[in-house]
């Protein structure tokens, strides 16, 4: 008796999804849909990261518990805190196995083999304890899921109604916005120990007719009320501090109240006139928020964060006091900002405003600041790498992109880059060059030594479809340095993982592999990424439901399961009108301590006459509602590394299709790197 052959087409996964090329014509190793997938640096795609509710106290993801052997005598359950008879330790029931073992997290102090109360009642005896004590990395993993639960509940929404409008991470501090329960102001919390606390604001004392200096430190009297007040900022906007100045002082406190036209005095010297009474410094609501952290004097403890929200004046924070800086130019309410060759830049609607050289405080040509015209709706604003002569800045607009050369007011050229291309507000990001959502979706701006200046480039052409159906929809973009990604997060949840991968032709732009994701009901109003004091990125979102989530971290999207898949592209092994008897697939897998896979398999693109054998009289699964698929094999896997895993694939087709989802909320982030495909070859098909 003869044997056909069996052939192995090893596929590495790579490519992201491709919806706009023509089935046959599809590398095997891309997609033809997936979601909560992104490519991985090293090749395959990578389950993604869940994302967790912050607000300084512990992350849910951070959390460890023990294992108790016991006997449970009272009605135990999850979230009870139970105290230890002897050591009166303490510690949160996060999962109860039956009778005789619990595991518990939050623990305070150490438990010793004894009873333990809830409240003052017995509720059973503990006779072992075990650190991280799960048998198998399956009970591990639930452990430290329902210890995540227990930490979770604890963790609150930044306090106030609405979106949140703003988060950024600053000097090793996370800080969100948030308009106040009555949506009449925006206000500032900082993440604590013991969750969001609000940042209170000064008073501010506006000036005109300088005659003298007033210094930080300074101590000032208002001749006429007596007020007094310790100068923390003395803000200079237009002329000079002896002709014709006009500013602000910003004070932690004032003792008294300063009236208008008074003489403002140091030492009983006169040295401003009072431009009005002092004034608690507030923020209006509805903005959203761009940040740019700058450091005009060198110093590493000097850095400052400048905010811009489209509301309100643009605003400076050292950790300690907010400083709103006045531009003078129309509502003064700038939507973007940017630190720019030692000079703060904002847009204000189609105008860009320009600080005095190191002086972010001054708007006047005395310091070189500048107003130049656009002529559209500003969109977004980014510093690029420029020469040892000049810098380039970045100004995206509704309709046109443009470049700002020069180093300020004396040789500032203005030039437009991409006269029929503009950006979507929010969406311009850095990843080596500048990159940006527009119309026709992801389009990166590219330095060419060829022709000396910038061309553009779309990345998104093979997911088309959905950038289509997207449109309008963008909001938020961030990036993750690690993985080389730009994200795009669209109002309705979902969003695009897009990696930037150099092109091998030097002279040509980026490519970038493709992936959709979904976190539901939660939309990101604006995204942070930062690196932190230890060196890790970290990212956290500014969600429309009220709490500030860090991404990329944790097995859930925040208690609720990742429901995540890959439809692969279709294989035909180089031969699209050979008949296959296909055998089995085998999944080469990187992953953490659990991965719950189900995979199914199609064939022949599709077609309902395909044969499949001793699989045909099985339940038929539709994968998405589209695709005709034939049995599903649920596979749980348990290890700690790389794994192949095997499922058989009975059935006679041209070409297969491999489906694999994941629906977990205990699940570590895995990658598959790469599916093998075994077959005998059959006849021709004419």
């Amino acid at each position: 008796m003869q044997f056909s052959k069996v052939h192995t087409d090893i596929i590495p996964l790579v490519g992201g999804v491709d919806m706009v090329t023509t089935p046959i014509m599809l590398n095997p190793g891309k997609c033809i849909f997936a979601n909560n997938f992104e490519p991985d640096t090293n090749g395959g795609y990578r389950r993604m990261r869940g994302i967790e509710r912050f607000d300084g106290r512990p992350r849910p993801s951070s959390a460890t518990y023990q294992v108790f052997d016991c006997i449970i005598t009272g009605p135990l359950v999850v979230g009870d805190t139970i105290t230890g008879s002897i050591s009166n330790a303490t510690a949160k029931v996060a999962y109860i196995n039956d009778s005789t073992k619990m595991a518990v997290t939050d623990v305070a102090g150490s438990f010793t083999l004894e009873s333990f109360m809830v409240g003052a009642t017995e509720y059973g005896s503990i006779s072992n304890i075990t650190i991280e004590g799960g048998l198998t990395n399956q009970e591990h993993a639930q452990y430290k899921n329902a210890s995540a639960d227990i930490y979770r509940a604890s963790i609150s929404s930044v306090p106030g109604s609405g979106p949140v409008r703003g988060v950024k991470y600053y000097k090793g501090n996370v800080y969100a916005f948030r308009d106040n329960a009555g949506a009449t102001a925006c206000v500032m919390h900082k993440a604590t120990a013991s969750g969001w606390s609000e940042v209170l604001f000064g008073r501010e004392l506006r000036f005109d007719g300088a005659v003298g200096e007033i210094s930080e430190g300074q101590t000032v009297t208002g001749l006429t009320s007596s007020a007094t007040g310790v100068v923390k900022r003395a803000l200079l906007r237009t002329g000079t501090w002896t002709v014709s100045g006009v500013g602000t002082l910003v004070f932690d406190a004032i003792t008294g109240v300063f009236q208008d036209n008074e003489a403002v005095q140091v030492g009983g010297s006169t040295k401003v006139t009072a431009n009005g009474a002092d004034s608690a410094i507030t923020l209006l609501p509805g903005g959203k928020f761009e940040f740019d952290i700058v450091n005009f004097q060198g110093n590493v403890e000097a850095s400052r964060m400048y905010c811009a929200d489209g509301v309100n004046k643009v605003g400076e924070f050292d950790g300690e006091r907010w400083v709103p800086i006045r531009t003078g130019v129309g509502s003064d309410n700038p939507k973007f900002v940017v630190g720019h060759n030692k000079q703060i830049i904002c847009s204000i609607e189609s105008e860009i405003v320009v600080s005095g050289i190191g002086a972010p405080y001054s708007f006047t040509a005395l310091t070189g600041a500048a107003q130049i015209a656009t002529g559209e709706t500003i969109t977004g604003l980014k510093t690029q790498v420029g020469s040892v002569d000049s810098g380039v800045l970045v100004i995206a607009t509704e309709r046109k992109i443009y470049m700002l050369y020069g180093n300020d007011l004396s040789d500032y050229r203005l030039v437009a880059h991409a006269p029929d291309s503009g950006a979507v507000a929010y969406t311009l990001q850095n990843i080596g060059f500048a990159h940006y959502f527009d119309v026709n979706g992801l389009t990166q701006l590219m330095a060419s030594q060829a022709y000396g200046s910038f061309q553009s480039h779309i990345l998104t052409q093979a997911v088309q479809p959905y950038v289509d159906d997207k449109s309008g929809k963008a909001v938020a973009s961030s990036i993750v340095r690690n993985q080389n990604l730009y994200r795009i997060y669209f109002s309705d949840g979902s969003g695009l993982n897009i990696q930037i991968k150099p092109n091998s032709n030097s002279n040509s732009p980026s490519i970038g592999d493709i992936m959709p994701f979904d976190y539901g009901s939660r939309v990101m109003f604006m995204v942070d990424s930062a690196v932190d004091l230890s060196g890790k990125e970290r990212k956290y979102g500014a969600c429309s439901d009220g709490y500030v989530y860090e991404i990329d971290v944790g097995t859930s999207f925040d208690g609720d399961p990742i429901n995540a898949f890959l439809i692969l592209a279709f294989n035909h092994s180089k031969s699209p009108d050979t008949q296959k008897n296909y055998k089995r697939a085998k999944l080469l897998f990187d992953a953490g301590t659990t991965a719950h896979l189900s995979v199914s398999y199609d064939l022949s693109f599709g077609n309902f006459d395909a044969t499949y054998g001793i699989s045909s009289d099985q339940v038929i699964t539709g994968a998405g509602g589209y695709w005709d698929n034939s049995s599903w094999d649920s596979i749980f896997w348990d290890a700690a590394y790389a794994q192949e895993v095997t499922i058989d694939t009975p059935g006679n087709g041209t070409s297969m299709s491999i489906n694999i989802s994941n629906e977990s909320d205990i699940d570590e982030s895995f990658v598959i790197n790469a599916v093998k495909i075994q077959f005998s070859p059959g006849r021709l098909i004419r």
